[in-house]
């Protein structure tokens, strides 16, 4: 075991010399005593302002010298650490303020970004709509153009073949009048033929004298009336004319042509006589 030094105790309390400790016992005493008893007024004493006397053996203490140099490190190196924690947070708040700001930059970049995008997505969407617009007006102009074409074409057509029709029922109508004709300058023809066989002219009967006649006839050949409409002028010619008809009487070749030819052309029949031909 250890012996107890008294200087232990002293460098314990960091070189303080006994008289100090002593000096803060006996104010302690002192300080109680007066706590403890009660004081009247005329007691109070007037007290100077007391001389403040530097103890110089306590600022050259080699250990207190050391202990304040440490402290004076030490606060130093706490002020370091916290210019340096301070520098370090406004590091780190200038690195934050500068990503935060680089963030929105860049969030405020790529939404421009994605603006621009949806604009030129929209744009080239109406230009593609413009363009299917445009493809559908074409197509259209194109259908309309194609219906009025076929329908021209169509109008063309019908009326080609009403011209065609028209022409091919104005050269049927002239051949079917040809062939009328031919059948009817025929069948006039006989009946001219065999009035004329039948006709005695008269002596009296002189070039220039003319007598027109209209013979009724029925589809069997048969005349059943037989009027001058213009006569010569000399009734023994006119006469001889009505004679030769009677004589006539029946014309049984008429019995072959179709009822529409004789209804159109022998119905009614006019015949001229001259003295120099029979004519029709």
């Amino acid at each position: 075991m250890k012996k107890f030094h008294p200087m232990a105790l002293l460098l314990k309390f960091e070189g303080y010399p006994p008289a100090v400790i002593a000096s803060v016992a006996m104010h302690a005493c002192l300080f109680l005593f007066i706590l403890g008893k009660s004081v009247d007024s005329s007691d109070y004493v007037t007290v100077e302002d007391p001389v403040i006397i530097t103890a110089s053996a306590i600022d050259v203490n080699p250990q207190r010298l050391r202990r304040l140099e440490r402290l004076e490190q030490e606060r130093v190196a706490d002020l370091q650490r916290r210019q340096q924690a301070q520098r370090e947070e406004r590091a780190r708040q200038e690195r934050e303020r500068a990503e935060t700001a680089a963030r929105a930059e860049r969030e405020a970049r790529q939404e421009r970004e994605r603006l621009q995008a949806l604009e030129q997505e929209q744009r080239q969407q109406r230009e593609r709509d413009e363009a299917r617009r445009q493809e559908e007006v074409a197509r259209q102009r194109a259908a309309e153009e194609d219906a009025r074409r076929r329908e021209q074409e169509r109008l063309a057509q019908q009326q080609a073949e009403r011209e065609a029709a028209t022409r091919a029922a104005q050269e049927a109508q002239a051949n079917q009048i040809a062939s009328e004709n031919l059948i009817v300058a025929e069948y006039a023809g006989i009946i001219k033929r065999i009035i004329s066989q039948n006709w005695q002219i008269p002596p009296s009967a002189r070039n220039g004298m003319m007598t027109e006649v209209r013979l009724q006839l029925v589809p069997t050949g048969e005349v059943v009336a037989v009027n001058i409409i213009q006569s010569s002028g000399n009734d023994v010619f006119d006469r001889s004319v009505l004679q030769a008809v009677e004589r006539a009487d029946r014309f049984i070749e008429l019995q072959d042509l179709d009822n529409t030819v004789f209804e159109r052309n022998f119905r009614t029949f006019t015949l001229v006589f001259r003295p120099e031909d029979l004519l029709r």
